[in-house]
């Protein structure tokens, strides 16, 4: 099922070449599509959104039970209980420590500056629920836009995930989530912005979702394109078969576009890898996506040299990188310049930064990682400034100012200056009234 090739062979070559040119190329195909589903629901509001939940969710809600409040669920498996609180508080502890800190001085004119960050007030997170209930895209939503300070949160879900699952229901009391938009896919998107009134929407999704991301972008803020999955896994000598093939389906069963990679210097590794995905596939409780994915966007490309397999590998930014093997292991930094996330080590499955290890799982894919960063505080934060010159640094600071402004032909702009720098020759050359008559208006 795992297809292995040689890097530098016919097949390797146009797996190459096809993972570039996905690296370049957005989806065209899913934006047009999206777009007349977007455009209807932010002019339309949610009397356009509820016809687009009975169409594409399938179910019929009114316009008042779109955004409901999450009530809080009891009998819930103790277990889950346990493992969600424990993620939150590893979540927490980590996105604490990217609280950025404002500033504020006075320079050596006396103007003085102060910076400072200030949390969107409205925050949408999307979680998907097509497939099965992710606990986990919930928590890496909310908990960074709770530590930035956000205001409001509102969840956006397809109806069926939420009726469906008291455990998200629970997820959601717990958070304290002030609203959730029962809607999913690009009308979901579209949602939270002209229904619950978000000015920042974050989350991963399909290809839909990452559409809709990308054509509300600029009508309010967004975090990356985070659309299917993808896992690239660099490994040498010492690494264990079961493992990498382990970590290849835990990205496979995601989605039948997931891709998921295999580079080494090793065929051996390469091919009982194969064998292992093989068998492991068989025991899968929803094998027939994974097979899907691997059978689509599963290789395992055999290099000459693993420098070389770095080589390819670091170029196309992949969402998950994974390093096995001790050699592996000393490209941590070069994949981590363009990659969303870096996973170092056997021990260190991509698996443990989708739950608990701490980072965010929310992740740019599709080559964007060369542009994005994976979802942190930072993303729910806008940056206030404000600035104050006095009139000594006003005079000093003025002329110099006018004179750019004239160069760009903004004479406005340089007047303005001028009141405030006194400059009554410069006002003389350009007709402003004299600095005397303006005082006694």
């Amino acid at each position: 099922m795992l297809r292995v090739a040689a890097a530098n062979g016919r097949e390797g070559k146009a797996l190459l070449a096809r993972l570039v040119a996905r690296r370049a190329s957005p989806d065209f195909a899913t934006l047009r599509d999206a777009l007349p589903i977007v455009e209807a629901v932010l002019a339309g509001g949610a009397p356009a959104l509820a016809g687009f939940v009975r169409d594409l969710d399938g179910e019929a809600l009114p316009e008042k039970a779109l955004l409901a409040k999450p009530l809080r669920e009891k009998d819930v498996d103790p277990a889950f209980v346990a493992a969600f609180r424990l993620a939150r508080k590893r979540l927490e502890a980590y996105h604490r420590r990217q609280l950025p800190m404002g500033f504020a001085f006075r320079d050596a004119l006396g103007v003085s500056f102060v910076e400072k960050p200030v949390p969107h007030e409205a925050v949408g997170v999307y979680v998907p629920g097509g497939r099965a209930f992710y606990p986990s895209s919930l928590l890496m939503g909310v908990v960074p836009a709770r530590v930035a300070g956000a205001k409001r949160v509102v969840v956006a879900t397809p109806p069926r995930a939420f009726r469906g699952s008291r455990e998200l229901r629970w997820a959601l009391g717990e958070l304290g989530i002030d609203a959730v938009l029962l809607a999913g896919g690009a009308h979901g998107i579209a949602g939270l912005v002209s229904v619950a009134g978000c000015t920042k929407v974050v989350g991963p999704g399909n290809r839909w979702v990452a559409a809709a991301k990308h054509l509300v972008s600029g009508v309010v803020s967004v975090d990356m394109p985070a659309g299917p999955s993808e896992v690239l896994i660099l490994a040498t000598e010492g690494a264990e078969p079961a493992f990498v093939a382990a970590d290849l389906l835990a990205q496979a069963e995601h989605d039948p576009d997931a891709v998921c990679l295999l580079f080494t210097d090793r065929r051996d590794l390469a091919e009982a890898t194969a064998r292992e995905v093989a068998r492991r596939l068989e025991g899968l409780p929803i094998a027939g996506t994974a097979k899907a994915s691997i059978g689509a966007n599963g290789f395992a490309l055999v290099f000459p040299a693993l420098e070389a397999a770095a080589k390819a590998g670091i170029p196309l930014a992949f969402e998950h990188v994974e390093l096995m093997g001790r050699a592996a292991e000393e490209y941590a930094a070069r994949f981590a310049a363009t990659s969303g996330a870096v996973f170092v080590g056997s021990g260190t499955p991509t698996a443990f930064g989708d739950y608990l290890a701490g980072p965010n799982h929310v992740l740019p894919t599709g080559g964007s990682a060369r542009s994005f960063s994976g979802l942190s505080v930072r993303d729910f934060l806008r940056w206030g400034r404000s600035v104050s010159v006095p009139p000594s640094a006003a005079r000093r600071l003025g002329p110099a100012a006018a004179t750019l402004a004239r160069f760009e032909g903004l004479e406005a702009h340089a007047r303005s200056l001028d009141l405030r720098s006194g400059d009554v020759l410069g006002g003389a050359r350009t007709g402003r009234v004299p600095r005397a008559r303006r005082a006694v208006r």
